[in-house]
């Protein structure tokens, strides 16, 4: 069974992570998969919109530190660095629907989203500073933008 399922339905593409055994943790292939079909939406003229959302009780667990191991994503084309380039530069609205838990990646790839609609029991989590990590996707200056520099400090995530 595939980690990302892919549906064209009309004219929205949805991308589903689908690992919940895993919490949605995403790998290496996941991030790649969700890159290519982001950018296969951006390129056709008969998607208008596109939707991340996830099977099972959470969001995502955030990266799969496991796989990260084994083979860390920080160069330039690594498919964490695509798939942050994709939705950074995705031209049409991207929206996701989020319940559970939206771990690290999983909050900060939502601020690059045009509409994020979450279930009452969702929980954000960016436990960046409190693991002593610099914040990914542009979080650290795009979380300020959209709450307000001073929020975001009380909530120590800068």
């Amino acid at each position: 069974m595939s980690e990302v399922l892919r549906e064209v339905s009309g004219q929205i593409l949805t991308l589903t992570l689908n690992r919940p055994e895993k919490q949605n943790a995403i790998t290496r292939a996941m991030y790649q998969t969700l890159a290519d079909g982001i950018n296969e939406a951006k390129a056709d003229f008969g998607i208008r919109a596109a939707v991340i959302q996830s099977s099972g009780e959470h969001f995502t667990s955030g990266n799969d530190l496991f796989d990260f191991l084994d083979a860390p994503p920080v160069e330039p084309g690594s498919p964490v660095m695509n798939f942050l380039e994709a939705i950074h530069t995705f031209t049409k609205p991207l929206l996701a629907a989020v319940s559970g838990n939206a771990v690290g990646i999983g909050t900060t790839m939502l601020l690059h989203c045009d509409v994020v609609v979450a279930s009452p029991t969702t929980r954000f989590s960016m436990p960046f500073v409190n693991l002593g990590l610099v914040p990914e996707a542009g979080s650290s200056l795009l979380f300020p933008r959209l709450v307000g520099y001073q929020r975001a400090a009380h909530e120590r995530h800068l």
